[in-house]
């Protein structure tokens, strides 16, 4: 391709370590080793990167979605659709990185015993505990239905006993 598409913006490597929050090194690396990683166009030795196909490549990692509205029931998606288990952990975990959370706190905040949020973070090892990724793609697919994380404006309110869900 000799030029770039006018109707796609493309990223240089310094815009994807902004992105992520990582260094140039990962880039590469995800470069020689991610298959599903975007494959850039070289001009004049400089790497550009669709964004469209960062996005895509994003979703597939659990980020959000650029084919969703914006919105799910008026309230802004934090993460892609979700079928996989590790895509849920993840998703999760990041989410609690981003708004800046310890897994202690969440224990608390949460009423979970403590230490059980860094359990669930960690279902492949041997202190790990979960549903696990050979159970949940089961019971979604079962179901025909993915899972979208979203921004909710407050914490959710444990529903009293007898109170209609």
């Amino acid at each position: 391709m000799g030029a770039l598409a006018k109707a796609t913006k493309y990223l240089l490597i310094e815009d994807l370590c902004d992105r992520f929050s990582v260094g140039r090194s990962t880039i590469y690396r995800w470069i020689r080793e991610d298959k599903n990683f975007p494959d850039p166009i070289i001009i004049n030795g400089r790497r550009y990167f669709s964004e469209h196909d960062v996005m895509r490549w994003e979703v597939g990692k659990g980020g959000p979605d650029p084919d969703l509205d914006g919105r799910v029931q008026g309230l802004k998606p934090v993460s892609g659709v979700i079928t996989q288990y590790d895509q849920l952990v993840e998703a999760l975990r990041t989410r609690r990185t981003q708004i800046g959370m310890s897994s202690i706190e969440l224990d608390a905040r949460s009423g979970m015993q403590e230490g059980y949020t860094s359990k669930l973070e960690n279902f492949g090892r041997p202190q790990g505990r979960g549903m696990g990724p050979e159970i949940f793609p089961l019971w979604l697919g079962g179901l025909k239905v993915g899972i979208i994380l979203v921004d909710l404006p407050r914490r959710p309110r444990k529903q009293k006993d007898g109170a209609k869900a």
